[in-house]
């Protein structure tokens, strides 16, 4: 049998301690001893401790006013996690598969294998909904502690040495640079950050030819916990095996089997996990395209150099790697440590420039990425380099380096900071700390290196721990400085306060799902996914997960979307809240009061009669002859706009060309007329301008096509003359209004129409987490309509036929019933959940061979 691969050149394996057992002639399986899992506590709790002592000393959440909910934390990830604690609470409209709250109803699982299937996400449970934000700050902080803990036991598997010290460099690992940047408001993201030294864990086992149940079980639950991070964390596992097998002392055959043994591992991982990684994709395939916000990944030199400095931030993106002062100063003194070999110091160097090159080269970042660029922050990968510098740091560390190497090294640091020190991400912070604290931690590594005896020792390592806890404190701090909202004028409300404990207490109140839904107005807004937030449903709607069909369909009716359509609005009109199924509408009024007002809305359910689903006059194609279809009545008229007044509108085919609006100047004035007492709306999704009607107030429209698209307007009532008389100020150039942007919605037909949807509603509806049925009055025909978008997933059956899928009501569900019928029920499937679960079945089925082959081979050699 070919001996496993255990060791590199030059590698001194030293005294067994503790308790050992052996299989086969392999090397001796070393239980940890109690020191070794208290080093990887102490590595949990020192990380932890620094991470908190920096933001406490800034005041950021929770030990200060200092929000940490900003940009994407606020919008995706501490509603997402609200609403995981309804469904844990069993309060939510909708369950693990589908979400009828956002967007009026869209697909959830890929979201929550995407951002809370993270087994630390679930403690959010354990808390009260209003605080929120606390068990989404403790997956940060926690996360941060599992991941110095695996730093610190992998360092040990890498080379045998001191726990203690190998604490400290799994606490410069865990509080990184990516980790102020990226991890630490992107919770989910954390999971990567835990998964590598763990997949590394995995791949030393391989190696060692032990423990492969193990290894897969890691495989498959840092895939499960988050498929995209994990995916960088087994490329950069990968480069660590390669290396150490490219270092290893044995033979091609030894190391294909090693090579087999780790893809046999991986493979079975990725079977066990494939719900988690099939769904999610095919929820991205299905998603709304969107090419904007793409980020170049070019980074000068000097930017890249520059943030190796603990504490440096980048003001534009750029790989953020700093893995604090000690693992600093000792990768820069590896290339003068004599006492690892020239080999082994030319393959670790080789790797982290390799790696960090990687990273801003078009097509290797794509690789690391997916095989695409992301939308925002193209670095999410850069936690690998981290990690590699945290473990070239320990092979120079383990081999105890003489006083020249790390003189050379604070020589080499001291370069860094005078060249980098005017570079753009380096701050001042950055500059005092790296120096201040690499010429503590220099000088006490030095007293390290003489050679002192016990009591020396206990004198010198407790320093540099205390000198690791502040330095990287005072990185923490020095990020949340810069990083502090108040120095950009943003928006430093909490994310759960006052408000919205309000709306949330209201929405609850006035629950009456499935017969109808709790709104908001347009005017109410905290966050771009209040639905889950504020526990209401409504448009609003923010994911990557956003579906083709949702955004066209709810585009197509007039809703607003920003980002391309994986940001849908809030409707600013009583028509698509009524379409929608809305029966309560909250509203703000003073301070963070809430009203509750009833509104006209169509059943959750509903019929159409044949042939109901026209234009009845409007222009083909406009949104108001797609809004008479999905209402199957006429409610608006569509009248011709007239230039009036102000600076002088061009009439062109396809609309009214604009001036561009000057400060002081006047605004352009239009005249259209429609009947008395008619509600008159403004949709012109293209438009970037403001619009305001005489009597009524000023109403923005922000398009940017194909980023944002605006939704329908208010202008206000028609007067008793009957001309609608309204101005617009166009705020960029080359602005156009369409010929019929302006619908007057007769509000009695509008409300004739509802009560006769109402009327003829089917009985009984039921609503499950995913399902949707009702009883249909006998012999019913046309087509049932369920108030959400038609995504792919659903299935539908009527009078318990076969099922087939249904169709898009102009992009509502639809369910034709054919000569007649008397129920109909449908339920959804996540697109992929099926062959996920497959593939967890094969999976399975492998790890029981396993266990099985290896309980006959013990047992015929016992």
């Amino acid at each position: 049998m070919t001996a496993p691969i255990v060791t590199v050149p030059g590698a001194r394996i030293p005294e067994q301690r503790g308790r050992t057992s052996t299989t086969n002639g392999r090397r001796p399986v070393t239980r940890p001893r109690f020191g070794e899992k208290t080093a990887a506590l102490f590595a949990a709790f020192l990380s932890m401790a620094a991470f908190c002592l920096g933001m406490a000393a800034h005041g950021t959440y929770p030990f200060g006013p200092s929000p940490r909910a900003l940009n994407d934390l606020r919008h995706q990830y501490v509603p997402f996690h609200a609403h995981l604690w309804d469904i844990q609470h069993g309060t939510a409209k909708g369950d693990l598969l589908f979400n009828w709250q956002s967007g009026y109803g869209n697909g959830f699982l890929g979201e929550f294998f995407t951002y809370l299937s993270n087994p630390l996400s679930w403690l959010t449970g354990l808390f009260p909904r209003q605080y929120v934000d606390f068990p989404v700050f403790l997956v940060t902080l926690l996360g941060i502690g599992l991941a110095a803990a695996a730093m610190t036991v992998f360092l040990g598997r890498l080379r045998p040495g001191s726990p203690w010290l190998r604490a400290l460099l799994g606490t410069g690992y865990a509080v990184s640079g990516w980790t102020m940047t990226e991890g630490g408001i992107i919770p989910m993201w954390m999971t990567g950050l835990i998964a590598l030294p763990l997949l590394c864990i995995a791949v030393d086992d391989c190696l060692n030819e032990r423990r492969w149940v193990l290894g897969t079980l890691l495989f498959a639950l840092c895939w499960f916990s988050n498929f995209y991070s994990a995916a960088m964390a087994t490329i950069g596992a990968t480069l660590v095996l390669l290396l150490r097998l490219l270092l290893s002392d044995t033979t091609w055959r030894a190391r294909a089997r090693a090579v087999g043994r780790a893809a046999g591992t991986a493979a079975t991982g990725l079977l066990l996990a494939a719900p988690a990684i099939i769904v999610p994709a095919l929820a991205n395939k299905q998603a709304q395209p969107t090419t904007s916000y793409v980020v170049d990944v070019a980074t000068e030199p000097l930017v890249y150099l520059g943030l190796l400095l603990p504490g440096s931030i980048p003001v534009y993106p750029a790989p953020n790697i700093f893995a604090g002062v000690l693992v600093l100063l000792l990768v820069l003194a590896l290339p003068f440590q004599s006492r690892v070999g020239v080999r082994e110091r030319a393959a670790w160097l080789a790797l982290l420039v390799l790696t960090a090159l990687s990273f801003v080269v078009t097509p290797t970042a794509k690789v690391w990425q997916g095989f695409t660029l992301p939308h925002g922050a193209p670095f999410r990968e850069s936690f690998v380099l981290t990690g590699l510098l945290a473990m070239a740091a320990w092979i120079c560390l383990a081999h105890s380096p003489r006083p020249r190497a790390l003189l050379g090294g604070g020589a080499l640091l001291a370069g860094l900071v005078l060249l980098t020190r005017s570079a753009e991400p380096v701050t001042a912070y950055a500059v005092k700390g790296t120096v201040i604290g690499g010429a503590l931690v220099g000088g006490l590594l030095l007293l390290h290196a003489r050679g002192l005896g016990r009591r020396g020792r206990a004198l010198v390592v407790p320093a540099l721990v205390l000198s690791v806890l502040a330095t990287t404190a005072y990185a923490v701090y020095g990020a949340q400085t810069t990083y502090d909202p108040a120095r950009y004028a943003r928006d430093t409300t909490t994310t759960t306060n006052l408000l919205t404990r309000n709306v949330h207490r209201a929405a609850a109140e006035n629950d009456d799902w499935p017969d109808s839904r709790v709104g908001v107005a347009s005017s109410l807004y905290v966050t771009n996914n209040d639905p889950m937030l504020l526990g209401v449903q409504s448009g609003g709607y923010y994911s990557s997960y956003v579906t083709k069909e949702a955004a066209a369909g709810l585009r197509e009716l007039g809703i607003g979307y920003a980002m391309g359509g994986r940001n849908l609005g809030t409707p600013r009109d009583p028509y698509f809240n009524a379409l929608m199924g809305v029966g309560t509408l909250l509203e703000r009024t003073k301070g963070a009061r809430i009203t509750a007002r009833s509104v006209p809305g169509v059943p959750l359910v509903s019929l159409r009669a044949p042939g109901s689903d026209r234009a009845y006059g409007a222009p083909a194609g406009s949104v108001w002859a797609n809004r008479h279809a999905a209402l199957g009545a006429r409610v608006y008229t569509v009248p011709e706009i007239h230039y009036s007044t102000g600076p002088e509108a061009v009439r062109e085919p396809g609309g009214w060309r604009l001036p561009r609006h000057g400060k002081g100047q006047a605004w352009t004035g239009f005249t259209a007329r429609c009947a008395p007492g008619d509600e008159a709306y403004l949709y012109a999704p293209a438009l970037s301008a403001v619009s305001m009607a005489t009597g009524s107030k000023a109403m923005g429209n922000s398009g940017r096509p194909p980023a944002v698209v605006s939704p329908v307007n208010p202008l206000g009532t028609v007067p008793a003359d009957g001309t609608l008389r309204f101005a617009i100020g166009a705020t960029q150039p080359d602005q156009v209004l369409p010929h019929g942007a302006v619908g007057c919605m007769d509000p009695k037909k509008f409300q004739d129409a509802v009560q006769a949807l109402r009327a003829s509603a089917p009985v009984n509806p039921s609503v499950g987490g995913h399902s949707v049925g009702a009883e249909l009055p006998k012999g019913s025909t046309g087509t049932v309509v369920v108030a959400t978008p038609a995504i792919q997933g659903w299935s539908c059956s009527v009078d318990g036929g076969a099922s087939r899928a249904p169709v898009s009501h102009r992009g509502l569900l639809g369910v034709p019933l054919g000569a007649g019928a008397d129920r109909f029920a449908c339920s959804y499937t996540p697109p992929g959940l099926k062959a996920g679960l497959g593939g967890t079945g094969a999976g399975a089925l492998v790890l029981a061979g396993v266990l099985v082959a290896g309980a006959v081979r013990r047992r015929r050699r016992a």
